[in-house]
């Protein structure tokens, strides 16, 4: 009872108007959010923690179930426990009953969003905070179990570590900081909506740029980044090649040797290990301006693809890593709900399919989801539970437009059997302990067809949804 009472008095404390964190003090590695409402620089996953209740991450209208919030650290911290506050149901957002925990990877139990602790007590890396359940949607329909048109929000996650004197505090979580700009690249694959620069500084090391030269190697490319306002850059780091999985890694091209520096002059040049580890480059001489040009000179090449990825970057001005911001998220989102409008997909863009069946004479349950996101990803589970286990499947990646009646899903497929209760971590994040069997997780594409109320799989991926 008095480690409760601790905890809460420094909750308390934490979100007192006016009271701010001390250290101890931690920067994030990663931080995104499945799902954001437009404007994203308003509804943005850093405002979990920023201590303030008035401000919070919002998902798209209508999205709730299978959306979720994710952050990393660069090494594991201890944490006590972790207290998850949601936004109070209201005209303008939905309110969230249920959330679920991955903690570095593994799959939690659900969790009462009533905002009491949850007891860690162990090293974190990577946390995953995903929605469950809604206060007004069904449990365990078909269709669509929240049929509103609000979005959810999380207004402050708080960790809690044990000080010198054995009592939780807060931890103070710093972002990475967010600059004003744009990136030129040399070339893109298409579809460039898949692809774009974008990618290289939105937090998730699944999605990422690739050169459009499908027929050529990489040597040659090049990315041009412009500040809104002169920047200075000691360090970068860059997740060099795809990190989606280790197939998408092995198959794609990386970069071998690079050098960085203000257009039209002579730059040093730097080599890369072919690791999925972030690499951490430090510059002979630190570079100031308003815009500076990253050029390819050399590639480990790939015997399947000759698409270069790079799938994220960071720069670093003596202080803090930072990022590039365009604003062109928001942009894209609403090129693919103008398109949505037109045809059936505008009755399920940002909204979770359902579909559950089992057997009466014998214990057999299935249950399957989807969700096709404004954002250009989607994300797919699927659990059988029989008398012999249980089998989950978790597929997620990008979608492209084919038509008013089809959409391409292309990604990596992660299939688990728990008979050996085998870890689930797919959103483990990367990092050097977590030791990926590429022999379940697997590249795919496939085909979806839809209509007023149904959506179907070409290969058969899963069973047709009808709402």
């Amino acid at each position: 009872m008095n480690n409760l009472l601790t905890v809460l008095c420094a909750l308390a404390m934490v979100l007192a108007a006016g009271v701010s964190y001390g250290d101890p003090a931690v920067h994030l590695e990663l931080c995104y959010a499945t799902s954001v409402n437009m404007p994203e620089s308003e509804y943005g996953p850093e405002n979990v923690f920023d201590n303030d209740t008035t401000t919070c991450w919002a998902t798209m209208p209508g999205a709730a179930p299978d959306e979720g919030l994710y952050f990393s650290f660069e090494e594991p911290v201890d944490i006590r426990s972790i207290i998850v506050s949601t936004v109070p149901g209201s005209d303008e957002f939905e309110e969230i009953e249920y959330y679920q925990l991955y903690i570095n990877g593994i799959e939690g139990a659900d969790w009462h969003s009533g905002g009491s602790p949850v007891w860690i007590d162990s090293p974190v890396k990577t946390v995953f905070i995903r929605i469950d359940h809604t206060v007004t949607m069904e449990w365990g329909g078909d269709g669509m179990n929240y049929t509103g048109d609000l979005p959810v929000g999380i207004s402050e996650v708080v960790l809690l570590v044990t000080d010198d004197e054995g009592n939780g505090v807060p931890l103070r979580i710093m972002p990475v900081r967010e600059v004003g700009g744009t990136v030129e690249a040399s070339s893109s694959l298409e579809p460039v909506e898949a692809y774009c620069t974008d990618f290289l500084f939105d937090s998730r090391p699944a999605f990422g740029w690739a050169d459009g030269n499908v027929d050529d190697s990489g040597p040659g490319e090049s990315l041009t980044f412009h500040f809104d306002q002169p920047q200075r850059i000691e360090k970068i780091k860059i997740w060099n090649g795809y990190h989606r999985s280790e197939s998408h890694y092995i198959q794609n091209e990386r970069i071998k040797a690079f050098s960085i520096g203000s257009s039209g002059e002579d730059s040093p040049v730097y080599r890369l290990e072919d690791s999925m580890e972030p690499h951490v480059i430090t510059l002979e001489t630190p570079l100031e301006g308003r815009s500076l040009t990253l050029d390819v000179l050399d590639v480990y090449e790939s015997g399947v693809y000759r698409d270069l990825v790079v799938s994220e970057l960071r720069f670093f001005d003596g202080e803090e890593w930072f990022v590039i911001d365009s604003g062109g998220s928001d942009a894209r989102k609403l090129a693919v709900l103008q398109w949505a409008r037109g045809n059936p997909a505008g009755s399920f863009i940002d909204k979770q399919l359902c579909l559950n069946h089992s057997s009466e004479e014998e214990w057999d349950w299935y249950s399957q989801t989807l969700v096709i996101r404004s954002n250009g990803s989607f994300v797919l589970w699927k659990t059988h539970e029989d008398s012999d286990g249980e089998e989950k499947v978790y597929a997620d990646g990008n979608w492209q437009i084919l038509g008013d009646d089809a959409l391409r899903i292309f990604g990596r497929l992660q299939r688990v059997g728990r008979y050996g209760m085998d870890p689930y971590d797919p959103y483990a994040g990367s990092w050097p302990d977590q030791g990926q069997d590429v022999e379940r997780m697997t590249i795919f594409s496939d085909t979806l067809h839809f209509e007023e109320g149904r959506v179907s799989s070409a290969r058969g991926l899963f069973e047709d949804f009808t709402f």
